[in-house]
Parts: structure tokens; C-alpha cells; sequence
């Protein structure tokens, strides 16, 4: 006897495959946001990525690179808050790269560039960044953590920046992770769930 899903869960199945779109500010300016189910908090920001915004020190000129953009908030940002600079989005996943060029488009974003990358593994080899930041999961991985840190370090200049957010968990690690490759670790912020983690390239 075949069996057939409830008509309700249909219905909200396919209330569920449409674009999820919102407006939220970011730094006291707003962005319109597409979204879908699957991807990192398609509903709103992530109070990770918005505690980051508040503390990473934007230069007009700086060349930036969102390591694990989502649907783009990082690296939008940077777009924004440095018009003089190049942004480079980069995700290893799919659908998350499709919304964050959507959300450049959108939002009129012109100085940016989102592409598909495991990592640093597909970024132009030309580019070298000032500024890297990224709202690091905490389930890929301590090894995955170290390459994408020692991935970085051969792409950033002297001086650059490197933020990360991670959950409080990980805060030792970062610490410990960032002096290994980079010689310096400093403890921006800590919050009830997050904190924030910057070292620079000397």
C-alpha cells in the first residue's frame, strides 16, 4: 500500500523551497539579503559574524578575504567599508557561493568576487590580502583549521590582518593555532558565546 506525506507538510514544503529574504543592518547600514534553507542561519545574521563586523579595524584601501563566506556578510562588508580595496568571497560550498554573488548583485557590490574554493585551494595565486576574515566552524576540524591558517599566512602582506570569530570553546585553540603561524595572537573579544581572535602578519 503505498503511502502518501500529509497535504500540510507539502504545502510547507514548498513554502520552504522558496528564497528566504530579509533586510538587517550591518554597522549602521542596511543590506538585503537572499537566502535559503541548507545554508549557515538563512533567517538573520549570526551573532558570531556581527560581533566580528564591530571589531575588525576596516582600511578605505584594504584587499580582504572571507575564508567561508555563507551567503556573503563578511566580505560584503569589507566591500562596503573599504571601496577602494578588492574582496574575495570564497566557499566550499555550492549554493552558499550562488546567494553570496546574489547578495553582492543585489546590494550593489561591484569591487568583489565570489568563487568556489576548498579553502585557499582555487584562489588566484596573483592575489595576496591585508585584511582575512572568517566566522570559523568548529566541526571541520582542528587540521582543517591549521591549513586554512598557514594558507593564509603565505597570502596576507606584512601587516595584515587576520579575525577570526569562533564559539568560546575553541578560544585556546585559536590562541594557540595563531602564535604557531603567526608569532602573535591577541584576544579581541569575549563574549557569553563567542570569541574574537586577530593575528597579524609580521
Amino acid at each position: 500500500m503505498s503511502h502518501t506525506p500529509p497535504a500540510d507538510l507539502l504545502k510547507k514544503a514548498q513554502f520552504w523551497r522558496d528564497d528566504i529574504q530579509f533586510r538587517q543592518d550591518v554597522l549602521g547600514k542596511p543590506f538585503d539579503f537572499t537566502t535559503t534553507w541548507g545554508i549557515f542561519s538563512p533567517e538573520k545574521l549570526d551573532d558570531g559574524s556581527l560581533m566580528l563586523l564591530d571589531y575588525v579595524d576596516f582600511q578605505s584601501d584594504d584587499d580582504s578575504i572571507d575564508l567561508g563566506c555563507g551567503y556573503g556578510v563578511l566580505g560584503m562588508t569589507a566591500a562596503r567599508e573599504c571601496p577602494n580595496g578588492k574582496h574575495t568571497l570564497i566557499d566550499k560550498d555550492f549554493v552558499a557561493v550562488d546567494y553570496a554573488r546574489q547578495n553582492c548583485l543585489k546590494n550593489g557590490l561591484n569591487n568583489v568576487e565570489v568563487h568556489l574554493s576548498n579553502g585557499f585551494n582555487e584562489v588566484d595565486p596573483t592575489k595576496d590580502f591585508s585584511l582575512v576574515m572568517s566566522n570559523l566552524p568548529a566541526k571541520v576540524g582542528k587540521e582543517q583549521h591549521y591549513l586554512y591558517l598557514l594558507d593564509a599566512h603565505a597570502k596576507m602582506r606584512e601587516g595584515g590582518r587576520f579575525y577570526v570569530v569562533t564559539i568560546n570553546g575553541l578560544r585556546q585553540f585559536m590562541k594557540r593555532a595563531f602564535t604557531e603561524v603567526f608569532g602573535n595572537s591577541d584576544k579581541v573579544k569575549q563574549g557569553k558565546t563567542y570569541t574574537i581572535t586577530m593575528a597579524v602578519k609580521e
